[in-house]
């Protein structure tokens, strides 16, 4: 059973959330019980109301994307103020995916809570459960709106039992990027398609035994990777379907397969294809760039690793377990979700907004900008992305990743491996997959007692979010 968030919820999430930020040696408290005064759902009216610019709506929209990503976001929304008389968009800058998620679940407390907001992927349970959302598939259902128009996997992650809940927009992947003048030298044939596991090695062998770089491989010791490869070995992550088909109550990512995923990325490093490089991206990024490895691990939106390279760089698939076949990939960024104000007249507007941003012209600029891919199937044959795709063939490797994937297995149901695991707490879990690294690196645990310890801690954070919905 669904069940709305009171305000005094949210607030103990937001504590539950703080806490998983912190070092994540130890489990978040659990929550206490929400007294019974407080399950009262807030008022209509407390919601926070758009402020009126001359005679257009103003709408208040919240994202997380710095940098030159803010600006191109900032150039999006400048183009959709121009574009019409009616509505005025203010967009602010929150910080991190964890600050804009965590200020937005604050502000239903304090107030001043944005029209649309910019949220990642692991916070879409949360996001539906506070029940303060216009799910994107009613407006879809009003508007004559068709969400085939989204890329099967990109609409598959952000829907429920009814369809599309928020607006995808800034959507990646993880790719392998890779130095090709060290392949060319070392005489060794780049990753062709996804590798196995125990091809990736034995490639990494014949790199090494060129002697082209001190690493074969550099990765940070993050939780994406993990769940990455996990998905592409055909693992689920949560039980009932990766959280999808029922709220989870245990963590799957300790089975065989999570094994298998995590024996391999703990046995770079052990095995010196791979620095120890702790929980960064940073340092990733530079040891690569500096020449030091010859592979990276990253997101297809850092396009950075291209331009900044003083080497030719190639991108290829992520590897699988060699216990099965290639999967796919989990979608990875974030969404516009559209917050109800309890106004109609200023929802409509914030959906005119929101459509704007997956509209066809704003999807490929942003695409050709920052390498994050265009969400809409109907641009795969767009004669000015194909030009752009022949002229950079790295951006379409994220694309050709992507629309391969496995949404269905060979007998036609549901691969909800590659659908991405969706709960409530999946932030807080992903912290405690970054520690358990160093559990098998540094205090010698084998990856199948790191991982069963780990799911202990994922399963009480489970439990303790989950009593909320008793």
């Amino acid at each position: 059973m669904k069940s709305k968030l009171s305000v005094l919820s949210l607030f103990l999430i937001v504590v539950l959330l703080v806490a998983a930020c912190a070092p994540a040696a130890a489990p978040a408290p659990a929550a206490p019980e929400a007294p019974a005064a407080a399950a009262t759902e807030p008022a209509a009216e407390e919601a926070a109301p758009a402020a009126a610019a001359g005679d257009k709506t103003t709408l208040e929209f919240w994202h997380a994307m710095g940098g030159n990503l803010g600006e191109t976001v900032q150039e999006l929304v400048d183009r959709f103020n121009a574009s019409q008389d009616q509505i005025f968009v203010n967009a602010t800058f929150q910080g991190s995916y964890d600050d804009t998620y965590n200020a937005l679940l604050a502000s239903f407390e304090s107030g001043g809570t944005p029209n649309i907001v910019q949220n990642f992927d692991l916070s879409s349970q949360t996001m539906i459960d506070t029940g303060k959302l216009v799910p994107a598939w009613q407006l879809m259902e009003a508007d004559g709106y068709d969400p085939e128009t989204f890329i099967p996997a990109v609409r598959g992650y952000y829907s429920d039992e009814n369809g599309m809940v928020s607006m995808a927009f800034n959507s990646s992947t993880p790719l392998l990027y890779y130095n090709a003048d060290m392949f060319e030298a070392a005489g060794v044939t780049p990753p062709q398609g996804s590798l196995s596991f125990s091809e990736f090695k034995a490639m990494c062998d014949e790199l090494k035994a060129a002697n082209v770089a001190p690493y074969c491989f550099t990765f940070g010791q993050v939780g994406w990777e993990f769940e990455q490869m996990l998905a592409n070995s055909g693992g689920l992550f949560f039980n009932e379907n990766n959280g999808r088909t029922g709220r989870p109550t245990e963590v799957q990512f300790n089975n065989e397969k999570g094994v298998e995923v995590f024996e391999f990325l703990t046995s770079l490093v052990t095995e010196g294809y791979s620095p120890n490089l702790n929980n960064t991206w940073t340092d990733t990024d530079s040891t690569f760039l500096t020449q030091q490895a010859a592979i990276e691990f990253d997101s297809t939106s850092d396009v950075s690793l291209i331009q900044n390279a003083e080497f030719t760089v190639g991108t290829a698939f992520i590897p699988h377990a060699d216990s099965s076949e290639r999967n796919g990939v989990a979608l990875g960024g974030a969404a516009l979700w559209l917050l109800d104000s309890g106004d109609e007249a200023l929802n409509r507007a914030a959906w005119e907004f929101i459509k704007f941003m997956a509209a066809p012209e704003q999807q490929k600029d942003w695409h050709m900008a920052t390498g994050y891919f265009p969400v809409r199937a109907d641009l795969m044959e767009d004669p000015e992305l194909q030009t752009f795709w022949a002229e950079n063939p790295n951006f379409a490797t994220a694309i050709e990743q992507l629309t391969t994937t496995n949404t269905t297995l060979a007998d036609g149901s549901t691969n909800y491996a590659v659908l991405g695991g969706r709960a409530g707490p999946f932030p807080a879990i992903r912290r405690i997959i970054v520690a358990t690294y160093s559990r098998v690196l540094n205090d010698g645990l084998t990856p199948q007692e790191a991982l069963d310890e780990a799911a202990e801690k994922a399963n009480a954070e489970l439990a303790n979010y989950n009593a909320f919905f008793e």
